[in-house]
């Protein structure tokens, strides 16, 4: 935001803490108290540039021994510390050789937020999970084996980084100073004592006990009582149990006369809440603090106080302001609550807790905390945590001021709260006046007076808050989880959660028709496309050699210009608007082989999604609010639509009804040719989730084919078909071959029939030509023979051989006939009665079938036999085969 510098000159030398806190102030003699009642021996302190200016002079030099000739390999550098304040890192301890001029040859620095070590000039970061605070006592130790080649910190005793990294050089020095680093920015503001190095590897155990205040061992190498010569700074000495006291002590924080939305904004807005005693001693206690903390007030807080509780949206049941949770039973004063609805806020009596109207009173509010809390001015474009973190104070009945860790303070001038910066001496920006109850907590307009964020001047939004970084804060602020902004449901009381949910950052140059560019370190510079294909229903039609589909695309890519900002892990919450889709470059997949121009759209059917695939890379130091970073190039973009579409096939029908086809998806990537925009061949995947029964066609799942030889990226999604034969066998075959049957058969029949001979054949002729024509009427038409044209021209040539045998059979008949009746004389006619000796009607009427007939009956009978059996294998063979 601004570039910080240091004067090193002592005219620099402000008062930059004036208002430090009160507690520290009668830290000596709280400390000479607790030595007087220990009555043990006690530890040194070492007190270290108290208000806060960074300077060159305030330093400890080491006054024990120091051989430059004892050399460590391994090592381990323990110190307790207590920061004050930041300026741009803290040098705790510092070991140089200066025959050799060797400044780094053991460093321990701090920052907030992480941790090094410097050994023989092996610069080691080591990010912390847990960020450090100002006031609160550490331990910390640096250890390194150099048979190991293993780094460890510790923090309080645990184990909290580890590192295998081979330094290959040994560590020594003749010059040991604490509080100083290199250079001014990088000096220590704040407590430190027990700082030791040993030569050696202290135990995982040894640690412990150091950071418990249950063992104090002394250096080998450096050690805290070797002495030191002191330069700007104070001492004073507590007894070892001292640093691991855990205090009880609450703060508070007092605001006189306010009304009840104040009142209820103020705590939370601090971090807290206003408090609710359940007991007579909790009403007694807050009457007596309030008594003791402002003696010499004329109007303080000693009766009448906010509490956080209201039954206005359903009377008699009594919740937290907060979070309307049902509130624990409240020290009520005898006879209260008895407002019914006229009185729906409660105030602490000093005898009890009594219900009053909300809106007709003026209270105090009190909040407790149980330490100083801390506040975050996000939205300033600041990266070091020293300058966003602050701390909140009271040294004034119902004032604040927020000292940051580093150079800037907020605090209020007259009516006025301005945020300064304390090493420059100047105003960075004003509240504006008509901020909510006139405090900065929340979400804030402030008028710029310097450059902040490249902003010259005019309104920009600031949110000062107490929420952690795993939280999100309400422009009131407080405090909701971070997962819960922009869950399509209102969390923050104010509803502010649900406002400027834009999920997509764009660099001012991004262009919408231009694909994404792969970067100039990867070999393959073209953007691989992942399609996966949803396939629900399919609807094959033969006749007109077509394939219905309804289908689910989606397209997955990675757009490395955007930035994404606060996904979520349910990524039906990271769903961009339809206004934001417009604006997005996005790909267009052409359906081939599909009657007109049919292509992949973006309309109001469309739903574009973002997907977290990695973690945060971090925050929008410029967003006022806690806006966590999801960079393009590692977290895809998807993109569904549903389609119905008809694509065409070519079905290859020889072998009908017993074929296997295929029918193709074909699609080809059009926004850009195969040079910048690709299929991706590994992760694509197409599927069918429908029957794969259908009518006619049993199917199977889809199988891809990539085509990357013409100018664009094509791929086909190929649906391999199986035909279902049943149908044609019950409804073709089988009665094809009973008419065929039925036709032989009539080659038993009495030769002197012939017209009955000839009707049967000539009606199974007539019914497989009709059998004919309606199966070639319901499938393509085709220049080829199919196989179930074959089997039914078969079957009707079949019958009109017959006919021609029977032509045959009856000629022969009737020649042989015609001979007998030539060779026999006439005879006379005579009636006589039927006996059953005598001769039948028909012998009588056609007499005995010659050898002839008989010969060529039988050979009509064999020869068809033949011709069907070698008919059917031949066919079943082709088609099996």
């Amino acid at each position: 935001m601004m570039t910080r510098g240091y004067n090193q000159m002592a005219s620099n030398k402000v008062d930059q803490r004036a208002a430090f806190r009160r507690h520290q102030l009668l830290l000596p003699l709280v400390v000479g108290i607790y030595l007087l009642c220990q009555g043990t021996e006690s530890i040194q302190v070492l007190e270290f540039q108290k208000d806060g200016v960074a300077s060159w002079w305030t330093v400890a030099e080491y006054q024990g021994e120091l051989d430059r000739n004892r050399k460590m390999d391994s090592l381990t550098l323990c110190a307790r510390f207590q920061i004050f304040f930041l300026h741009s890192r803290s040098t705790l301890f510092r070991l140089r050789d200066h025959d050799e001029d060797l400044d780094s040859q053991l460093i321990g620095e701090l920052w907030l937020d992480r941790v090094r070590s410097v050994i023989a000039h092996r610069w080691q970061y080591q990010l912390l999970k847990n960020k450090l605070r100002a006031y609160r006592w550490y331990h910390i130790c640096y250890t390194y084996d150099h048979v190991k080649h293993l780094y460890n910190t510790f923090i309080d005793g645990e184990l909290v980084y580890e590192l295998t990294y081979n330094v290959g050089r040994q560590v020594y020095g003749n010059y040991a100073v604490l509080g100083q680093g290199i250079e001014i920015y990088r000096s220590f503001s704040g407590n430190l004592s027990q700082v030791n190095v040993w030569d050696h590897v202290l135990s995982t155990d040894t640690i412990a006990e150091i950071a418990a205040c249950e063992a104090d061992p002394q250096g080998n190498y450096v050690s805290w009582e070797g002495g030191w010569k002191l330069s700007n700074l104070t001492e004073y000495h507590v007894p070892l149990k001292y640093f691991c006291q855990k205090t009880t002590d609450s703060t508070y924080f007092w605001f006189p006369k306010t009304t009840q939305a104040f009142g209820f904004y103020i705590c939370e807005a601090l971090g807290t809440h206003l408090p609710l005693p359940t007991t007579m001693d909790e009403v007694d206690k807050l009457h007596e603090l309030s008594a003791q903390a402002w003696p010499n007030e004329p109007v303080i807080c000693r009766s009448r106080f906010w509490a956080s509780i209201i039954d206005i949206y359903d009377q008699g049941t009594w919740v937290t302001h907060y979070d309307n949770a049902i509130a624990p039973t409240p020290a009520w004063y005898d006879g209260e609550p008895n407002g019914i609805f006229y009185e729906d806020c409660a105030q602490i009596k000093p005898d009890g807790v009594a219900d009053i109207n909300c809106f007709t009173n003026l209270k105090c509010a009190v909040c407790e905390f149980p330490e100083l809390q801390i506040f975050s001015l996000l939205g300033t474009c600041e990266l070091e945590l020293r300058n966003i973190y602050f701390i909140a104070y009271q040294e004034d009945l119902g004032g604040l001021i927020f000292k940051g860790y580093g150079e800037y303070n907020i605090r209020k001038e007259g009516e006025e709260w301005l945020w300064v910066s304390l090493l420059k001496n100047e105003t960075l920006a004003r509240l504006d006046v008509s901020a909510p109850h006139g405090m900065p907590m929340g979400r804030r307009d402030w008028h710029l007076e310097t450059t902040v964020c490249n902003q010259v001047e005019g309104t920009r939004k600031l949110v000062l808050t107490p929420c952690s970084s795993e939280s999100y804060s309400c422009d009131d602020a407080t405090c909701i989880p971070l997962e819960n902004r922009c869950d399509l449901k209102y969390d923050c009381l104010d509803r502010s959660d649900e406002v400027n949910c834009e999920l997509i950052s764009k660099p001012e140059d991004y262009k919408n028709d231009l694909p994404p560019r792969l970067s100039s370190k990867k070999e393959d510079l073209r953007l691989p496309v992942i399609l996966h294909i949803s396939i629900e229903t399919i609807t094959v039609y033969t006749t007109q050699m077509t394939m219905q589909m309804s289908y689910e695309i989606e397209m997955i890519w990675f757009d490395n210009r955007l930035t994404f900002r606060n996904l979520k892990t349910n990524d039906s919450l990271n769903k961009v608007p339809f206004t934001s889709m417009m604006e997005l470059w996005s790909p267009t997949v052409g359906f081939i082989n599909t009657e007109g121009n049919q292509h992949t759209m973006v309309d109001l059917e469309t739903s574009l999604y973002l997907h977290r695939l990695q973690p945060p890379s971090g925050r929008d130091s410029g967003a006022p609010g806690e806006v966590e970073l999801f960079p393009g190039e590692e977290n895809p973009v998807t993109l569904t639509r549903k389609y119905s579409t008809t694509f065409g096939c070519d079905f290859n029908l020889v072998l009908y009804p017993f074929d296997e086809q295929h029918c193709d998806m074909h699609l080809r990537m059009l926004s850009a040719s195969k040079t910048y925009l690709t299929f991706d061949e590994i992760i694509t995947s197409a599927a069918y989730y429908g029957s794969e029964l259908l009518l006619e066609y049993q199917l199977q799942q889809p199988k891809l084919l990539y085509d990357n030889s013409q100018e664009f990226s094509e791929m086909r999604v190929r649906i391999p078909l199986t035909r279902r034969a049943g149908y044609a066998i019950l409804n073709i075959y089988t009665p094809s071959l009973i008419l065929l049957v039925i036709s032989y058969v009539s080659l038993f029949f009495r030769p002197h029939i012939f017209e009955v001979r000839v009707m049967t054949t000539l009606t199974s002729l007539l019914v497989l030509a009709t059998l004919f024509t309606q199966v070639s009427a319901s499938l393509p038409k085709t220049s080829y023979f199919k196989m179930v044209d074959v089997w039914l021209l078969f079957c009707i040539v079949m019958s009109f051989i017959i006919i021609i045998f029977h032509a045959i059979i009856d000629n022969s008949l009737g020649d042989a006939i015609l001979a007998v009746a030539a060779s026999s004389l006439p005879v006379p006619t005579k009636v006589l009665p039927l006996s059953p000796g005598s001769p039948t009607f028909s012998t009588r009427s056609y007499g005995t079938i010659n050898n002839t007939t008989k010969r060529l009956i039988n050979v009509s009978r064999l020869s068809l036999i033949v011709l069907v059996i070698l008919f059917n294998l031949i066919y079943w063979s082709f088609i099996f085969g």
